[in-house]
């Protein structure tokens, strides 16, 4: 029955893989017409740049999102179901494990901080967990830490990536999952969104789940190198003078936002590695690295959902 559950898990991933790639394709066709539509028309080359640019962006995001569906059939890790679930989703979900209640002790929480491991924890109690599903705890990749909320009947198995870092290690076997330490760390008083991608960032400081202030800064970025023309090392170097430039103005406006804004308590970040080094250079923020797609259409509610959500794994 479980190995009929897993080939059907892997036909829906793979099938979810053909979707990507298939939505992939199209958006390099896009992105061929568009480059096309660039050399033909001059006058419009800043709007085309910017539809380039989110195409481009899309792009890596799906074959982000293809990588990680591959890695979850291909390897150990075989998962019933895995998800980013936003923060009301999350609190549905709290809601519900808050009101479970066992007759005997066989409810099991874990927090484990960035590289902890369960065999650091109460032996008597993770002895409890299953060999197989501490291997699947113990393969999960994650800069925060994991929430682990098991069921020794097995009818809850639960890890969760918070958004912030698992500041110190706790274990319980109760009749009820402890929640307490997960709600306190969802509270926050003030982080830093930045969201880098090609030409496009958006910075912002978000309070209670909300954008208090926030900014889309745009400039041009040079796309793909073509054969002829420039040198591949002449193309190189102005690209890297174009992302210079942007960080610079991305800084421009990022550093009164913070002197406005003293009591920064997290940087979450997502885009582009080099750019995030660029803009962040000489701060001294703690900062949780996430995956976000480039602001759409400035669509700032979306990029704080997608920095404000956990991964979710139903082991």
């Amino acid at each position: 029955m479980l190995d009929l559950f897993k080939k059907e898990e892997i036909k829906s991933l793979k099938t979810r893989i053909s979707q990507l790639e298939e939505e992939n394709a199209k958006l390099c066709l896009q992105l061929e017409k568009r480059d096309e539509k660039a050399k033909k028309s001059i006058a419009t080359k800043q709007d085309v740049d910017r539809e380039l640019n989110e195409a481009i962006n899309k792009i890596a995001s799906l074959q982000n999102e293809i990588q990680i569906l591959k890695k979850e059939i291909y390897t150990e890790l075989k998962f019933r179901y895995s998800e980013n679930l936003s923060r009301n989703r999350l609190d549905e979900m709290m809601f519900l494990l808050g009101g479970m209640q066992s007759k005997l002790s066989t409810l099991i929480t874990l927090y484990m901080p960035k590289d902890a491991s369960p065999g650091d924890m109460a032996k008597d109690t993770v002895n409890l967990i299953d060999s197989s599903s501490l291997h699947q705890i113990e393969k999960i990749e994650s800069s925060t830490g994991k929430i682990i909320f098991y069921d020794t009947n097995r009818i809850i198995n639960l890890v969760i990536i918070p958004v912030f870092p698992v500041l110190r290690s706790e274990c319980s076997l109760n009749r009820q999952f402890n929640l307490e330490p997960l709600k306190e760390n969802l509270e926050y008083e003030r982080i830093l969104v930045l969201n880098t991608h090609a030409g496009e960032t958006l910075i912002g400081i978000a309070q209670a789940d909300s954008f208090i202030e926030h900014e889309v800064i745009r400039s041009s970025v040079m796309g793909k190198h073509k054969q002829g023309g420039w040198s591949q090392k002449r193309f190189q170097a102005l690209v890297e003078e174009d992302v210079k430039h942007h960080a610079d103005k991305v800084r421009a406006m990022l550093d009164p936002m913070i002197i406005k804004h003293t009591d920064i308590q997290y940087v979450i970040a997502g885009g582009e590695g080099k750019l995030i080094k660029m803009i962040l250079e000489g701060y001294n923020y703690p900062v949780v690295l996430k995956s976000m797609d480039a602001v759409l259409k400035g669509n700032a509610d979306q990029v704080l959902r997608e920095a404000m959500s956990v991964r979710c794994y139903w082991i």
